[in-house]
């Protein structure tokens, strides 16, 4: 391996080197980019050996680099290193690639700045060089990321991803214990060369010291400000940086299915009022949590399509529906996992089932979930009755030859807490109505055994319709309603949702 430097680079890599930086920050700022010599710390320092700096220099790399803070030292590297490989094993996610992003000590920049003033103040670099040395300086992450991910690579047993973002991110977080006092003490010497109605606002505001904040200060302070009052070049470090927080995270799978609903006291949602638990268990409950403990997600987020309520049956084909598994450590989803979760949700309840294979999906095909909330047809089913036994049986008949129906549904009265109101038209495609059958009866409270006043409506209407409103009126908020169809009061006593028309899973 050959290292060559123009003249230029080499007088900026001495005079670095000189003042404290370590190797590698030494070499990024010379800009360049053979990422073999930034890897081969051995091979470098064997290269530049025979440099009169290097013969003067004798701190070695006993001491914090002024640019990096030891980032790119092999001190920090290797405890660095270990602590990543512990955390990624102690986790144990299943991925097979990674990306690591990296927070750093905002006195990084701060150094790196008075670093570039002080080589074009030494060198007497013109406004288009100083420009062009800022330009071409390695960013101190992408040289870590050259070093460190080749060494995760070997030891996570994980490739790391360079071509896109990983669904696996290792988030790692360095930490300087000056680096407030830096900051604030360059912030607070900036504060009094600003006019007073700035100081006044800036005595109000709790975010003072906020890595936002600086970097907004620092985004409109000009060169000539800051080295006024900043040292050039940079203090050597009191310590080196270390690691803070090392934080695994896979973004959100989801899998999805349809389901039957076949009990009329389970709510789709865990359901609370003040704090306390109204039902045991709900269809969320019953359908997420298997497959959420089968890939060890942290949370899940409930997906459907439309939502029954309590008292609603869901029959037939079923809802669709999609559960978010966020954070999962298993995400080799395979179809095999997949049928089990089936078996084991349909074993635990009688009250839900999985009526489909469920299926791995991506966040396009959630799209579809709420296009069909409000576009897509649905069919329903209920069990009506009308207040007084009609005189004429036939009067059924007229329903069965309506077709889109247009109908306006003020916000029904029972959902109003919670729904602005607005006045909603909606279209009833199609009916099909016929008296009730004596074993359509059998499971009522009181069963009636000879009785003319209940019929069997069958619908298919545009979805958002409120088909228990259509029925009944709500007090005339909804118009027309069955009733004025029939020209008689009607009331539900059971609906099912009995198909959704939506192309799913």
């Amino acid at each position: 391996m050959t290292f060559v430097l123009t003249e230029e680079e080499r007088r900026i890599f001495d005079l670095l080197r000189l003042e404290g930086c370590c190797l590698r920050c030494c070499l990024r700022f010379t800009g360049c980019r053979n990422v073999k010599y930034y890897q081969d710390l051995a091979e470098l320092e064997h290269l530049v050996q025979y440099s009169e700096v290097n013969k003067l220099y004798a701190k070695e790399e006993v001491l914090p680099c002024i640019a990096c803070l030891g980032i790119l030292q092999p001190k920090v590297e290797e405890s660095v290193i270990e602590r990543i490989v512990q955390e990624v094993k102690k986790q144990n996610y299943d991925c097979s690639t990674f990306t690591c992003a990296l927070t750093v000590p905002i006195s990084l920049c701060l150094r790196e700045r008075s670093l570039h003033i002080y080589i074009a103040k030494k060198f007497d670099l013109t406004k288009s060089d100083f420009s062009n040395l800022k330009y071409k300086t390695l960013n101190v992450k992408d040289v870590w990321k050259w070093i460190a991910l080749p060494r995760l690579e070997d030891t996570i047993g994980k490739r790391p991803d360079l071509t896109k973002p990983s669904p696996f991110l290792l988030e790692i977080c360095f930490v300087y214990a000056c680096d407030e006092n830096e900051c604030c003490a360059l912030l607070d010497k900036l504060g009094n060369n600003r006019n007073k109605c700035s100081e006044k606002k800036r005595k109000y505001d709790n975010n003072k010291y906020s890595r936002k904040h600086i970097e907004s200060v620092m985004s409109s302070t000009t060169d000539e400000i800051f080295e006024k009052y900043y040292l050039f070049p940079p203090t050597q470090p009191d310590s080196f940086i270390n690691i803070g927080n090392v934080l695994c995270s896979h973004s959100s799978i989801f899998i999805g299915g349809r389901y039957n609903k076949l009990s009329r006291q389970l709510s789709q949602t865990p359901w609370f009022i003040n704090g306390e638990k109204k039902m045991e268990t709900s269809v969320q409950d019953i359908l997420c949590e298997p497959i959420a403990k089968a890939v060890k997600a942290e949370s899940i987020k409930f997906l459907s399509s439309g939502r029954e309520d309590v008292d609603v049956r869901n029959i037939h084909s079923g809802r669709p529906f999609a559960v978010e598994l966020i954070n999962p450590r298993i995400t080799k989803i395979t179809s095999e996992l997949l049928s089990n979760l089936v078996t084991i949700i349909n074993d635990s309840s009688t009250q839900v089932k999985v009526t489909t294979n469920l299926k791995l999906l991506n966040r396009d095909d959630l799209k579809k979930l709420k296009e069909g909330e409000n576009v897509k047809t649905k069919f329903y089913r209920a069990l009506c009755v009308c207040r007084k036994a009609p005189q004429d049986k036939s009067c059924l008949e007229a329903l069965n030859k309506l077709k889109n129906v247009k109908i306006i549904q003020k916000t029904p009265i029972r959902v109003l807490h919670r729904r602005p109101l607005t006045p909603r038209v909606r279209f009833i495609y199609d009916m099909r109505a016929r008296w009730a059958k004596p074993q359509e009866l059998k499971n009522l409270p009181n069963a009636p055994t000879d009785d003319n006043t209940f019929f069997v409506l069958d619908v298919k209407t545009q979805a958002g319709t409120y088909v228990k409103e259509f029925v009944h009126g709500d007090f005339g908020r909804t118009k027309p309603s069955l009733c004025d169809l029939l020209n008689t009061e009607v009331d539900i006593v059971a609906l099912d949702v009995t198909g959704i028309n939506l192309n799913w899973p």
